[in-house]
């Protein structure tokens, strides 16, 4: 209970962020004027609205995770909230599940309104429903669950939300590069340069895996299998940085 209740306070919180309301506002314009200009162009109009909708859904997703991952948890610091909290009997692994919580659940409803969004713009341009656009859609949240889990993480690990939200935006784009990473894998290459791939490949978030809009732009079978172990390795991967995260938010001192 105590973990719902920490989760409902951090969604109130989310939705009160003037910031989020202001990222938001801008996704939900570029969705709208990728509809309008892709339905005025030439050839495959309908192709280039999906692909840039779908990247501005998930681009704009990350970016939200990203604010509100590193500054939520900075801002109950700085207001010494924190301490009223954990002077309560609430331990500190309740108190930063319940912030993930709350996360996942605010950007759930956002994810959801931008796919709403997205699917009806598309409807009246195509007059026909294209449910593969709700499947790519689910497919970016489950990967903003992961860029909430690397923000906590940071958001534990270092002091400032300036370089909580590099660090993460950084580990964002390196995840969705990490493809790149078997090209070091080599006999070319030294065995320092193939073992420092090995470690990266297996450290960072496998994100590229995620990216399903040219599948779903192009009208392909979606491999439902497939779908289902990214979201096994997701939360995988989101449990194991949030045991680290909770190691790392004990060992922490407020005064």
């Amino acid at each position: 209970m105590k973990i719902f209740a920490i989760g409902i306070n951090t969604a109130r919180e989310a939705i009160r962020n003037r910031i989020l309301y202001s990222i938001l506002f801008f996704a939900m314009l570029v969705v709208a004027i990728s509809a309008v200009f892709g339905a005025a162009s030439i050839g495959d109009q309908m192709k280039f609205v999906k692909d840039f909708s779908l990247m501005s859904v998930s681009l704009f997703g990350v970016i939200i995770a990203i604010v509100l991952g590193v500054n939520l948890l900075h801002q109950e610091l700085g207001k010494k909230t924190i301490v009223n909290i954990l002077s309560k009997p609430v331990a500190r692994w309740e108190f930063m599940v319940g912030k993930f919580v709350g996360l996942v659940a605010t950007l759930s409803l956002i994810l959801a309104l931008m796919c709403a969004a997205l699917i009806g713009f598309l409807y009246l341009l195509e007059q026909k429903m294209d449910w593969g656009l709700a499947i790519a859609g689910g497919v970016a949240f489950i990967e903003v669950m992961v860029v909430i889990a690397v923000a906590l993480f940071f958001s534990a690990l270092v002091v400032t939300p300036t370089l909580a939200g590099l660090f993460t935006a950084a580990t964002f784009v390196a995840g969705r590069s990490s493809n790149y990473l078997s090209y070091f894998f080599s006999e070319e290459h030294s065995p320092v340069v193939r073992g420092i791939a090995t470690v990266l490949s297996w450290a960072l978030p496998r994100l590229d895996r995620f990216n399903i809009s040219e599948q779903v732009v192009y009208g392909d079978q979606l491999d439902m299998t497939y779908l289902a172990t990214m979201l096994v390795y997701a939360l995988a991967y989101s449990g194991v940085l949030m045991l680290l995260s909770i190691g790392l938010f004990s060992r922490r001192e407020f005064t």
